[in-house]
């Protein structure tokens, strides 16, 4: 498992190299129709790994006592649950108000204290993870998968902005 979540975590490395300079008024702009703001992918990201592993499922229940590991936080709001959930709604005020160092340090919180609570599990990997169609090992590769997913579109987010990223 930690090999796995080293994999995870230098996944938000790359996240924190598509946040280096990003302007905070940039942060909550969708840049055309259809397309999700930076912060709004954040918030898909950091709203997935706080579902699967701090013991709360997408309709607010538990189904394994993880008391220690509830998270909180603005960024956790559910309509970063999916793209169509996403698209159609606006942004709270208290989200637009986050910086872009602010959205960063809340999505690194929000990995460290998921992996924290991953780690208090110790699930065997070979286990049905709940709610998912598979074992932990293959949400765990998955996962790997979503956070770079995501942050190539921050960065395409930033491009089509008119940012200069760091060379990655």
């Amino acid at each position: 498992m930690d090999t796995l979540i080293a994999c995870l975590d230098l996944g938000f490395f790359e996240v924190t190299e598509a946040f280096r300079d990003l302007r905070d008024e940039h942060v909550w702009v969708r840049p055309a129709p259809g397309l999700l703001s930076i912060g709004e992918l954040a918030g898909h990201v950091a709203y997935w790994e706080a579902i699967r592993f701090a013991g709360e499922l997408p309709d607010g229940s538990a189904d394994r006592d993880l008391s220690n590991c509830k998270i909180n936080s603005d960024l956790l709001d559910p309509m970063f649950r999916y793209y169509t959930t996403n698209i159609e709604a606006a942004p709270g005020e208290r989200l637009l108000t986050m910086t872009a160092a602010q959205v960063e340090k809340e999505l690194l919180r929000i990995h460290a204290e998921s992996m924290a609570c991953l780690r208090e599990l110790n699930p065997d990997l070979s286990t049905k993870a709940p709610q998912w169609g598979g074992d932990y090992l293959s949400l765990l590769q998955y996962l790997i998968f979503h956070v770079s997913y995501h942050t190539g579109q921050m960065y395409s987010v930033r491009h089509l902005l008119g940012d200069t990223t760091p060379d990655n």
